[in-house]
């Protein structure tokens, strides 16, 4: 897995005089960013001689900006840079429309916040020496009259860690809406017969995102696996990766075999067209092609960053996307079924599928295994020519975890975002699973039903709600927060 780096573009905004506190603010935004994880900071510098105006260069007079002609400079230097987002701070009242202008030309992401006061001047005067409070006012507003989509963080002293909260959370809405925009997603054959729940519109994707989906029959792929030369040592890359991949095997080396050539042929497919995700018929075609199961195919494809959805949900893969986007690929999703409401405690349910989640989530590696769907205590002798072979059998570790899913009706977006707790079990349950406590299942669930959402989900480590959120205010999706 790589980790998600974003490009952020900081405008430090002041109004006329360039004074101490600004330099001071300055710096210390730029020391507060720079401690982000995931993140390259762009922002002006100081012109040489103090005076020069340069869009090449990202020169302004002190590094910060105000007036027409340096939000232009600074915009064109921003663009050169290539910078997914922007973050607005006056420095002291700012200048909204430089500021403003910098946003409008990026059309990027903005995250604004003002700095604090500090005490008055003890001259004479007793003036104010900020007034970052009065004038963040004004570039809300130049952004709210151009329409242009923003976040306000709040008003802090930039070393707090209550604004390196709101920072890291916008820098996770970044990096969704930056693999969201343009992505392309992979259909390798067609959904289940009876599944009409995870039909979608294409065009939607691309209306809305500005995606591709590059379609491929499954005896494509099937062809190529199996036109792979039996020396090729790619292969026995992979039988070894799949041999070593859980703690118990109990599954025959024919499935070795060929899951290793499907697995590199998807593999190659992801590659080739440069996928974001991965939705792929699973049943019942290959069982008759190739006599196997592909979950644990999915589960090693996820583990590596190539994130697969079943049962041909395309949906269902981008939202695979956003949590794995979300978590700035530090973790991976399990592509769950909501499966069963616990038999005895009412906030709890089964996040399920038979058996696709990567083994870097386990619970215990030592109590790991890849198995038969017919045998998942491993008790009976491995069988050549087992086609429900081919399903990982564990529990997932503990933690707090965020659920996460996409839904299209009559050109309109909406996500789904759910926090949970995934408690540890001493039950041992088929395919990979795990039992998630829930603030409140039944408001949870009849979200689900009245909203549209299927049965299918993301699920993912990690509190990702805020930035969830944030990452619907940029890409015009309404959320549906169940907290």
């Amino acid at each position: 897995m790589d980790q998600v780096r974003v490009r952020i573009g900081f405008v430090p905004s002041y109004r006329w005089r360039y004074t101490p506190w600004c330099e001071r603010m300055r710096t210390e935004s730029l020391a507060a960013l720079a401690r982000l994880p995931g993140v390259e900071v762009v922002a002006p510098q100081p012109a040489p001689d103090g005076e020069t105006v340069d869009g090449v260069q990202g020169y302004t007079p002190h590094g910060a900006v105000t007036g027409l002609d340096q939000g232009e400079a600074a915009a064109a230097y921003f663009a050169r840079q290539g910078v997914d987002a922007l973050v607005l701070c006056p420095l002291d009242f700012g200048d909204e429309r430089s500021a403003a202008k910098v946003a409008e030309k990026l059309q990027a992401p903005v995250l604004l916040y003002a700095t604090k006061e500090p005490p008055a001047l003890e001259d004479v005067s007793l003036a104010r020496v900020s007034d970052s409070y009065c004038g963040n006012l004004s570039i809300a507003s130049a952004l709210y009259r151009r329409r242009l989509p923003f976040h306000f963080a709040g008003i802090f002293f930039p070393d707090e860690p209550a604004l390196a909260r709101e920072l890291e959370a916008f820098v996770r809405a970044v990096a969704v809406v930056k693999g969201l925009r343009g992505a392309q997603l992979g259909q390798v054959g067609v959904r289940p017969e009876t599944f009409e729940t995870v039909g979608y519109d294409e065009h939607a994707l691309a209306r809305q995102f500005g995606q591709n989906v590059i379609h491929c029959e499954l005896s494509e792929v099937v062809g190529t696996a199996q036109g792979y030369a039996e020396d090729d040592p790619r292969l026995e890359a992979v039988r070894q990766r799949i041999r070593q991949s859980a703690a118990a095997v109990t599954v025959a080396g024919d499935y070795v075999r060929q899951a290793a050539r499907l697995e590199l042929a998807l593999s190659d497919f992801w590659r080739s067209n440069r996928l974001s995700a991965l939705a792929v018929q699973c049943w019942p075609a290959i069982q008759k092609q190739m006599g196997m199961q592909l979950c644990g195919i999915f589960g090693r494809l996820t583990g590596q960053g190539m994130l697969t959805a079943c049962e041909t949900d395309v949906l269902g893969a981008l939202a695979m996307l956003v949590s794995y986007r979300s978590a700035l690929g530090e973790t991976v999703p399990h592509f769950i079924d909501w499966t069963i409401q616990h038999r005895e405690d009412p906030n709890v349910l089964l996040a399920w599928h038979c058996g696709n989640a990567p083994t870097c989530l386990a619970a215990d590696p030592a109590r790991t295994a890849l198995r038969s769907r017919k045998d998942m205590r491993g008790a009976l002798p491995a069988q050549e020519g087992d086609v429900q072979a081919g399903l990982y059998q564990f529990q997932l570790k503990p933690g707090r975890v965020t659920f996460c899913r996409l839904a299209e009706y009559d050109g309109e977006w909406k996500m789904l975002i759910a926090p949970g707790e995934i408690e540890p079990s001493t039950e041992t349950l088929a395919g990979t699973w795990s039992w998630v406590r829930v603030r409140d299942q039944a408001r949870l669930y009849r979200t689900l039903v009245e909203e549209g959402f299927i049965h299918h989900a993301s699920m993912i480590h990690g509190d990702q709600v805020q930035a969830l959120l944030l990452a619907c205010k940029f890409l015009g999706i309404r959320p549906v927060l169940v907290d």
